[in-house]
């Protein structure tokens, strides 16, 4: 009676859809105890969470730096010298 060989349905099975790379990811253990906190409180393994966490990262870009009017900005300082020069001749 043969036995072992590759049988439909055994195994592990895949948990993604693509070629996985192994890495060595060294961490802080402050980061690395909250990382154990995360997955505990989302029951994941690390490598889940963090790759859940890199999804949630990129949904939310940062914010772009707000554009600033330097004409406005400059005419309010120059104001303000003439202000202060004003009450110091007086």
């Amino acid at each position: 009676m043969p036995r072992g060989g590759y049988r439909e349905g055994a195994g592990r099975k895949k948990e993604y859809n693509e070629p996985i790379k192994k890495i060595l990811l060294g961490l802080p253990e402050s980061v690395l105890r909250r990382l154990d906190e995360y997955t505990i409180e989302h029951d994941l393994s690390r490598p889940k969470a963090v790759a859940q966490l890199l999804s949630q990262a990129e949904v939310a870009p940062p914010p772009e730096p707000q554009q600033v009017d330097t004409s406005k900005m400059l005419s309010e300082l120059k104001n303000l010298k003439q202000q202060l020069t004003r009450k110091s001749a007086s």
